[in-house]
């Protein structure tokens, strides 16, 4: 069985932190409906569960939470991963509380309406048990529920070089999801896509992207210009721009919907109690 870049590869990143150019784009992205899922819910506590799913350093999606005042809990099914994640966090002066789950488990140790707010990203299809698992995040959370998946509609998902095999491809299905959450009282209130570069979807760093298609010239560029890229630099104030900067790749994120579903790199849905 083939396994994907991200189940090789997460603890290289934690060794060498340079998350290239696509994976810090996604995570800025994010950063945008964070900002207004907060203002919306007055999410004053928050679970990413479970936290391992994208290229990149793992464990780190939250970190824009505990910047503004939330409360933050993220949950791994690895130990090692999670206590690599929890070191990452320390660096950054920002605080999380980490939590174990064990992968032979979707039970989450939590009481019910724990928190306002629980969500993931592209982390489902990593779960052996989803239908359990979207029926904890249901249970756990009292305001909203926030899941990205995988967009297998992008017309670059057939060519990748590394298209999953190891993975669950129903549990990035939304009408799988919505249909669970259903079940445990939960209606999407928001879809859509997100994550739209101008980059196509590889299992690549864009730079090297740029090498393979003869265009190393302006790898070097970007590389030169970035001195390698982490989402980590911005929460240790190191590089207060990156944000900016990347966003000025985001035109695309307000293109018409029949384009971003094929071009987004990824999925959204966002779910209130009925």
């Amino acid at each position: 069985m083939s396994t994907t870049p991200i189940t090789n590869n997460w603890r290289n990143y934690f060794v060498n932190p340079d998350e290239g150019m696509g994976t810090t784009y996604e995570r800025v992205v994010l950063h945008g409906y964070f900002a207004r899922f907060k203002s919306r819910y007055d999410v004053r506590a928050i679970l990413e569960a479970p936290s391992f799913g994208m290229t990149g350093i793992s464990g780190i999606n939250s970190l824009w939470w505990a910047r503004h005042g939330t409360a933050v809990t993220v949950v791994d099914q690895c130990l090692e991963r999670l206590e690599a994640a929890q070191d990452v966090w320390k660096s950054t002066g920002l605080k999380a509380a980490f939590v174990y789950q064990p992968a032979t488990t979707a039970v989450l140790p939590f009481a019910d309406c724990s928190f306002d707010m629980a969500w993931n990203f592209a982390a489902l299809w990593h779960v052996k048990d989803g239908e359990t698992y979207l029926k904890e995040l249901a249970r756990v959370a009292k305001r909203a529920l926030f899941v990205c998946v995988p967009n297998p509609e992008n017309v670059s998902w057939a060519t990748r070089p590394d298209n999953p095999t190891d993975v669950d491809l129903n549990h990035i299905r939304p009408e799988w999801i919505t249909s669970s959450l259903a079940a445990c009282g939960w209606c999407p209130v928001e879809t859509g896509y997100l994550d739209v570069p101008p980059w196509p979807h590889i299992e690549l760093r864009k730079e090297e992207m740029l090498r393979r298609v003869r265009l190393a010239w302006l790898a070097k560029i970007i590389e030169a210009k970035n001195g390698g890229l982490c989402i980590v630099d911005y929460f240790k104030g190191r590089s207060p721009g990156m944000e900016r900067q990347l966003l000025k790749y985001s035109f695309l994120e307000h293109a018409p919907g029949w384009l971003k579903r094929l071009w987004a790199h990824h999925r959204f849905l966002l779910f209130e109690m009925k």
